[in-house]
């Protein structure tokens, strides 16, 4: 049995893309699942050294104009043909897994396998058909009906019986429920597949913030919310990662700059982090701060958040951000109410001031079941009774 992981969006380490394959690509090989992978045509040489990944695609979800409809169109027929080169070489495959799936990659596979045996696919659609818009932006119509188009096309053609399609959120499956047509369930999509707390001796509790810093993610509120805390908190201490070359937001570095200012008590860096020092760095947070724009992340997931679960700490994330719900519900979350510097520094001082009850709450909620490793071992589980079946009727 065969699996190719492909992703589009894979160019380089750290993130989420790099580390939904090296989590897929370590489970495949626990279950004894041959893989291979299809990445970025921009890919470096040591994300193709280290996760053995093709490059392919000279497109991604975050490549887009989102012109209509020409735009999609050429997108999808490029799409296609870079598939077409690409697997010709390849033996076939039993199973595609697609951790981040949108509308051109979806209508792409749809072409593609119109004339040849479609395999199982198992998808992750991590953003609305705008990746930076919610569902019901006005400027986004176009956006649905393509994806309608997309999803209904890949139903015809690979059919029901061999998709198995995930969200993060409840709000985005609903969404995408709505646009396909058929079930999506909900999954936190693969991620990093070890890590720990690290207790440090001091006790000043660590503020964290890491991740990929675009736009939306809120990296410019901290200097002046972070001032305030420490002008409030004489004991706590801050880590801010971020790295933001090639993100929307390229002119981040005076941001980065006014963050080193503020003191000792913040370490900056913007350096891209390898998976051991991704978790080396987010295992000493007592708590992690999601500043996120909830107009953005209203329905779509945070890979940092679903890592602060597995870990068992608590997070400060923007009212309003659908994947924080239940750390809210739950006890192990405190809201920003408004997406701004001041209520950034006030839920960050409201979260000091009960971090053991949050840290509490956390530990219960954390878990080392990865839903992944069910979701997987049921799309193998299909695929072989479906060879079994085939077996027996062709006897």
């Amino acid at each position: 049995m065969r699996a190719l992981i492909i992703d589009p969006a894979l160019h380089s380490m750290g993130g989420h893309h790099y580390n939904a394959t090296l989590a897929l690509k370590a489970k495949l090989s626990a279950l004894g699942i041959e893989h291979d992978c299809l990445g970025s045509a921009n890919a470096d040489a040591q994300t193709v050294r280290e996760l053995g990944c093709a490059p392919c695609f000279t497109k991604s979800v975050y490549g887009r104009a989102y012109e209509e409809p020409e735009e999609f169109e050429q997108h999808v027929q490029t799409r296609v043909k870079e598939l077409s080169v690409a697997l010709k070489q390849r033996p076939k495959f039993d199973l595609f897994i697609l951790p981040c799936c949108d509308q051109i990659l979806a209508f792409a596979l749809a072409r593609y396998f119109r004339f040849r045996p479609a395999p199982h696919l198992l998808l992750w659609a991590l953003y609305a058909p705008h990746h930076n818009k919610s569902i019901d932006d006005p400027t986004a119509t176009h956006l649905r009906r393509e994806t309608r188009e997309a999803f209904a096309a890949l139903q015809r053609i690979v059919g029901l019986e061999r998709i198995s399609a995930f969200c993060e959120t409840p709000q985005m499956a609903d969404i995408y429920r709505d646009l396909a047509g058929f079930d999506f369930g909900v999954a936190p999509g693969p991620g990093l597949i070890s890590g720990k707390r690290v207790h440090h001796q001091d006790g000043a509790p660590i503020v964290s913030c890491i991740g990929f810093a675009n736009e939306a993610k809120g990296y410019r509120l901290l200097p002046e919310a972070l001032r305030e805390v420490i002008d409030r908190d004489h004991e706590v201490r801050f880590m801010i990662h971020g790295f933001f070359q090639g993100s929307d937001a390229r002119d981040q570095a005076p941001v980065f700059a006014a963050l080193a200012e503020l003191g000792p008590r913040v370490t900056v860096s913007t350096e891209v982090l390898s998976q051991s020092d991704y978790l080396a760095w987010l295992g000493q947070a007592d708590l992690v701060l999601l500043p996120y724009d909830p107009k953005v992340y209203e329905t779509r997931g945070s890979g940092v958040f679903f890592e602060a679960r597995r870990l068992g700490i608590p997070v400060i994330a923007t009212k309003g951000c659908g994947f924080a719900q239940p750390a809210f519900e739950a006890g192990w979350g405190v809201e920003i109410p408004r997406h701004d510097a001041s209520s950034v520094a006030a839920a960050v001082l409201q979260a000091l001031q009960k971090i053991d009850d949050l840290t509490s709450h956390a530990r219960t909620a954390s878990t080392s079941h990865d839903d992944v490793d069910d979701i997987l071992k049921t799309a193998i589980t299909r695929i072989l009774s479906g060879r079994g079946r085939r077996g027996r009727a062709g006897q």
